[in-house]
């Protein structure tokens, strides 16, 4: 897929009507502007009524459909960055920038006036109305659409097409607005005719004279309308009405989380009950879901395990939550951390609306910051959507070749296993700290001694042979960076490695050297030496010291100088580093920070920054003669003092880019066996990255793991390469851009991209997802594609076999179902071992034979529609696969000339009569 960073024909358009159509619409709000660069960034410079500075900076991006615009509103550095779709006309860059201005100057004054945030957008195509019949800021946005349309009309200096074309769209926009009067004399809706007239009382006051007039005069029923207003009208009322019988991906509906049981908003007021009583819900949904999957397994034979789709991980990417998946979540980070909110205010992240996951606005004013409980009544709400258990998962490879999850429950009891139906998915958030001094290549001690243990491999004497075997025997926890440096000691073994030609070699030891001090400086001042992770999990003590030394600026450094000096009246903190990204000067905390703070910028002095400086390894400091304990001291690159110590030392110097924890057993399996790893970045329709797909290959056997959240935006080095990572940074630009002060991996971007996986994920559960219109059948684009295509139909098939219809037929001598029953047990494993031509046919006759079942069972009447419905979504989805199979070119196998597709531990579905205590379906009962 080809990522595009251009634009430069829609941005070059977009340029030059932004200073005519402010001049036009908004002159009496804003000064005028003028582009310039400031660091890098094109900007356009303006000011408003006060004379107060406004950045506004234009690009284009990869939108999801149907937006054709995206503006990010900071209206607490006012800096702005509206994107415009790249796929919008060119033509269309002025109207869709006059609505984007129109609410971006709502936010903005809205904010400066505290005035309340309507939830709620009036002007839409709808008989219902909100409770209070107000203007939102996307209304307000509208109405500078109408203005701008109204401007071309009346623009005596333009060809006339460009005037009607104008006309035609101010028409279009009535409809769009809900607007439009219901025809006189008709029997039509009355209550649409009441939610227009509202609308026009509402919308006419904000209209200036030219959009008045045009309003009055294309606000009429269609009938009414100028016969060729009326012409350009239906022709786009036809168009839509063709897309709108293109098939659409069907979600669950589950309300936005925030509501009472009554289906009303949870006031602020009772904002800490409603978390709390969320937070019990979910512990009592854990309690009972362990329950019933303890009774499962003791139903089953030995080795064997309940058989679940598995989610790793929560947090804002479970605004894509599958109810059907079985939810193991630790119900960290938000859960635990001590700081009273996240960074960003209400404003920054109003976005979040639109993934479902929760209003910010409810719990917060404009400008001020979303509270924590929020976000824990938030997640709470979505994780009790189905089976869930609070608690940590290991994935693993079976005896049989199976994937099972070994979950360890939060609340102390013994552990429980499940086999992962199909891929899993894993959003377990940001991966762990960098310990000081480590080297970002081979930043682990595993790493470092794997690396040194290779490079002694080739050497071929027996002395690095020895050696080597010594640091892989080293057991792996505290204090193996200083055994294997001990190793290193040897004459021999150090000249072996000087020599080597493997770069890594000098990063390796410097991550041993790195790790061995900062395990000997937490031996020496136990609880004071931290990584910035234990602060923000709650696990420490803030009254442990009172100088703390934070190793590191950016956003985890200043989060947990707030904690701490909020902790701790008398604590002082001194944050060492290079410079403060330029995202923290734009969120809701940074600056208010060191306003209270930091005496260089007016503070009260219990914070100090030192910027410029290039940290290494950690250091201590003997107590003086005096007494006292062993105070810690931050050193540069070379491992010198720079002159900042305290009594506690806390690490916040970046993340470890590698694969979540939980696949470490599944790694470290395929790779010792001499498998392989590989990854590739995953993307919807609209080009929205959903988080990245791993393949382990083993032997014969082949697992795919989805990763996505926080986790997915920080690929690992021994599965990506350069590539990658360069397209998905030009992504994470354009996902939070610096100025909204939000981050790629900050919990608006996440639960958006969690509503985007589900709503790719329903899109592919559709039978008929790979049919066009026309009936052209796409190949399968990758092997796992097909893999999880038979899973699919294996899915829908036991969906079927355990419904009532499936149990009563299941051994049925009826010709139809025996025929069937014998085309199923024909199917091939779904890793294909003969490649996916030979395995089309079979899953042809099983789509002939259950769809000639369904016949039968229509005609029988006496079953109920949901069966009989299951049943043709297997025909429907084996008939799918069968035809994309034919359309799949053969892909060799390693090892296997000329053997086609995947290979997989999947095995051949085969058709059994469920046990008669069985539940309906795969799904806890909750």
């Amino acid at each position: 897929m080809e990522l595009r960073t251009g634009g430069g024909g829609l941005l070059t358009e977009a340029e030059a009507v932004l200073p005519t159509m402010l001049r036009s619409l908004y002159a009496d709000r804003l000064g005028s502007g003028s582009f310039t660069e400031e660091d890098g960034r094109r900007l356009f410079l303006l000011s408003d009524a006060t004379g107060r500075r406004i950045e506004l900076r234009l690009d284009t991006a990869e939108l999801p459909q149907p937006l054709v615009a995206r503006t990010f509103t900071n209206t607490t550095t006012d800096r702005y960055v509206v994107q415009l779709a790249d796929t919008l006309p060119v033509e269309r860059a002025g109207q869709v920038l006059a609505r984007e201005m129109g609410e971006l100057l709502a936010v903005r004054e809205r904010a400066e006036t505290g005035g309340g945030t309507p939830l709620v957008n009036l002007l839409a195509p709808s008989a219902d109305l909100p409770a209070h019949p107000v203007l939102s800021d996307a209304d307000l946005g509208r109405v500078g659409e109408f203005e701008y349309l109204a401007n071309r009309m009346n623009d005596t200096g333009l060809p006339a097409p460009e005037r009607q074309e104008a006309r035609n769209r101010f028409s279009v926009l009535v409809d769009d607005s809900g607007l439009r009067p219901v025809p006189d004399g008709t029997r039509g809706d009355a209550n649409v005719q009441f939610a227009a007239d509202v609308r026009l009382r509402t919308v006419f006051p904000h209209l200036g004279e030219d959009a008045a007039e045009a309003m009055a005069d294309l606000a009429l029923p269609l009938e009414r309308l100028d016969p060729a207003d009326a012409a350009a009208l239906r022709e786009v009322r036809a168009a839509r009405a063709v897309r709108a019988q293109a098939p659409q991906a069907v979600l669950g509906e589950f309300p936005m989380p925030g509501l009472r049981p009554d289906g009303t908003p949870v006031p602020r007021e009772e904002l800490n009950r409603s978390a709390a009583e969320a937070a019990q819900e979910r512990t009592d949904l854990s309690s009972r879901t362990l329950a019933a999957l303890r009774e499962q397994q003791a139903r089953l034979p030995e080795g064997r395990y309940p058989e679940y789709p598995v989610m790793i991980g929560g947090g804002a990417a479970l605004a894509g939550r599958d109810p059907d998946a079985l939810l193991i979540d630790a119900r960290g980070r938000w859960h635990v951390d001590p700081i009273r909110a996240i960074v960003q205010s209400a404003d920054q992240v109003r976005h979040l609306r639109q993934s479902g996951m929760g209003d910010p606005y409810q719990f917060a004013d404009p400008q001020e910051r979303v509270p924590l409980p929020a976000l824990q009544l938030w997640e709470d709400t979505a994780a009790v959507r189905g089976p869930l258990i609070d608690g940590r998962a290991q994935l693993s490879v079976g005896a049989e070749g199976r994937l099972i999850a070994e979950i360890v429950p939060a609340d102390g009891s013994a552990p429980v296993r499940v086999e992962v139906r199909g891929a899993p998915l894993i959003a377990t958030g940001i991966p762990p700290e960098i310990i000081p001094g480590a080297n970002r290549q081979v930043p682990t001690a595993r790493e470092a001694t794997e690396v040194l243990a290779e490079s002694l491999s080739a050497v071929g004497t027996p002395e690095a042979a020895a050696a080597r075997d010594r640091l892989l025997a080293l057991p792996e926890g505290e204090g193996r960076a200083a055994a294997a440096l001990d190793v290193l000691d040897d004459p021999q073994v150090s000249q072996a490695l000087r020599d080597s030609e493997d770069g890594r070699v000098p990063g390796a030891t410097e991550t041993l050297r790195a790790t061995s001090a900062w395990e000997q400086a937490r031996a020496l001042a136990p609880g004071r030496v931290l990584m910035g992770d234990e602060v923000g999990d709650g696990d420490y003590d803030p009254l442990i010291a009172k100088h703390w030394v934070i190793a590191g600026v950016g956003g985890a450094a200043i989060a947990n100088a707030e904690i701490i000096l909020e902790a701790n009246p008398e604590a002082r903190v001194s944050m060492v580093g290079k410079d403060a990204p330029f995202v923290l000067h734009n969120d809701a905390q940074y600056t208010a920070l060191r306003r209270k703070h930091d005496a260089e910028w007016g503070g009260d002095g219990r914070l100090v920054t030192y910027n410029g400086r290039y940290l290494g390894a950690v250091g201590t400091v003997a107590p003086s003669e005096e007494g006292g304990g062993v105070r810690v001291a931050a050193l540069d690159s070379a491992g010198n003092p720079i002159g900042v110590e305290g009594d506690a030392y806390l690490a916040c110097l970046g993340r470890v880019s590698r694969l979540p924890v939980a696949l470490d057993a599944v790694e470290s399996e395929v790779r010792s066996s001499g498998g392989l790893v590989r990854g590739e970045l995953l993307f919807d329709g609209d080009r929205q990255y959903l988080g990245y797909r791993l393949e382990f290959a083993a032997d014969e056997r082949r697992y795919s793991v989805d990763v996505t959240g926080a986790a997915s935006r920080m690929l690992p080095g021994n599965v990506f390469g350069s590539e990658d990572k360069a397209r998905l940074e030009l992504i994470d630009a354009k996902t939070a851009p610096p100025e909204s002060g939000n981050v790629a991996t900050g919990f608006m971007a996440t639960a958006l991209q969690g509503s985007h996986l589900a709503r790719h994920r329903a899109a592919q559960s559709r039978p008929d997802e790979a049919v066009s219109p026309a009936g052209a059948v796409s190949a399968y684009a990758t092997p796992s594609d097909a893999v999880r295509a038979a899973e699919d139909v294996t899915r829908f098939f036991r969906t079927w076999i355990e419904s009532d219809m499936g149990r009563q037929l299941a051994d049925s001598d009826h010709p139809r179902i025996r025929a069937f029953r014998e085309a199923w047990k024909q199917l091939p494993p779904h890793d294909l071992p003969d490649g996916p031509g030979a395995a089309a046919a079979p899953y042809g006759a099983v789509a002939e034979r259950a769809g000639a079942a369904v016949a039968a069972a229509v005609s029988a009447g006496r079953f109920a529609p949901e069966d009989v419905r299951a049943l043709h979504t297997v025909a429907q989805a084996a008939g799918t696969h069968s035809a994309r199979l034919s359309a799949t070119q053969p892909v060799a196998a390693p090892g296997r000339p000329g053997a086609g597709g995947p290979r997989a531990a999947a095995p051949a579905p085969r058709v059994a009569t469920p046990p008669p205590a069985a539940p309906r379906s795969p799904r806890l009962a909750t």
